[in-house]
């Protein structure tokens, strides 16, 4: 047997290319999240229809029973997320990827929680201990509370409140102010410059990100979720889907951009780069505090992913005959994908780059990409 890349054997990239193991982790990833998802769902239907003097139907036990049940699947969703862009990534790098703990690794993400959970929760001597049991929690529950206002179908969507996108621009505002907490309470310099990162790399990519809605929202003339779905319906000739992706091109790369830099993640993830600043605002937290900000990255990650396929690639519609909630789940999975790819093939750019990236390119791009739509409706109306 001849050896190659990295001590493996030929037969081993053999299987490593044309080998099951990632389709079979994609895949079992998919009905997971549909099959986990499609639970709340009917849970919340059912609780609905036990009448209207029943106790399940009050709005506020709805609302509690609804929040804990997304919490449970986005948290289960983010974890298992760790799993498959692992796998994802080491099928690009031709590498095995975790392969021991159940069958094709899938119990490894239990296998890692169960082994987080499991450390001793340490609060140092010169730390606020206060701020530090708080900023995992601050910083932690906006990606969920963003959730409410994303129409997974016309009719399944947590509240349908006509200021949807105004809401979700102001709860993911508050995700900086956990991290800085996190950075400041354990009284560490590394927690300290990685939350100061974090900020600045949020505040450089914020305004872009709201800029590149603005056309979206002018063609639905609402800042309703569902709405801005609706306004893509229809095809162009018959056959191109009128996604604001295709008009909008421009603005939907801006987005993309700026969402996966508020993200964190490579090649923007400046804020814990562990040659530079160890790990970041997490650098000194562990047991379940350190799970929430580890997760953090990948509930962040299914927020922005949704948030862009309602925006820009016409939510639950769909060109087949599948249902609403099938072409939501398949578009979100997909630009899970895309941005799994670009982890895996792209490299860390210098914390100078980013910021001129996103002040002297993104915002400018975007100021001009909203005065174009507004010409154009205005010639268009």
């Amino acid at each position: 047997m001849t050896r190659v890349h990295g001590g493996l054997y030929a037969e081993d990239m053999e299987q490593l290319y044309h080998g099951p193991v990632p389709y079979v982790i994609l895949a079992a990833g998919a009905v997971i999240f549909v099959a986990a998802t499609a639970a709340v769902g009917i849970a919340l239907s059912f609780i609905g229809s036990l009448g209207s003097t029943s106790f399940w139907n009050n709005p506020w036990v709805r609302g509690i029973v609804g929040a804990v049940l997304w919490a449970v699947v986005v948290g289960g969703g983010g974890l298992y997320l760790t799993l498959v862009e692992r796998k994802f990534m080491a099928r690009v790098q031709v590498r095995y990827g975790p392969n021991r703990w159940g069958p094709y690794g899938l119990l490894q993400p239990i296998a890692d929680a169960l082994k987080l959970m499991r450390k001793e929760d340490i609060i140092p001597d010169a730390a606020d201990s206060l701020v530090m049991r708080l900023a995992p929690i601050i910083a932690f529950a906006p990606s969920f509370m963003l959730f409410a206002a994303v129409p997974w179908t016309a009719e399944y969507v947590a509240s349908k409140m006509d200021i949807g996108v105004l809401y979700i621009i102001a709860v993911t505002s508050l995700t900086p102010i956990g991290v800085l907490m996190a950075g400041w309470g354990p009284n560490n310099k590394y927690n300290l410059l990685g939350a100061m990162r974090f900020a600045a790399q949020e505040l450089a990519y914020e305004v872009p990100l709201i800029l590149a809605m603005i056309g979206p929202i002018a063609v639905a003339q609402s800042l309703n979720g569902v709405a801005i779905v609706e306004a893509q319906s229809g095809y162009w000739f018959g056959v191109i889907p009128r996604w604001n992706i295709f008009p909008q091109f421009f603005g939907a790369i801006i987005f993309f951009v700026a969402f996966m830099a508020e993200t964190g993640r490579i090649p923007f993830d400046i804020p814990d780069a562990e040659g530079e600043v160890v790990h970041g605002f997490s650098a000194e937290y562990s047991g379940m505090k350190f799970v929430m900000l580890l997760l953090l990255e990948y509930v962040h990650l299914i927020a922005g992913a949704a948030l862009f396929v309602v925006v820009y690639m016409g939510g639950y519609l769909g060109p087949a005959p599948l249902s609403q909630f099938a072409w939501f789940t398949l578009k979100l999975l997909f630009v899970i994908l895309v941005m799994m790819l670009i982890r895996a093939v792209w490299f860390r750019v210098r914390i100078d780059q980013i910021m001129d990236l996103g002040w002297k390119i993104l915002l400018p791009a975007a100021l001009i990409n909203v005065g174009v739509i507004g010409v154009v409706l205005a010639l268009t109306v």
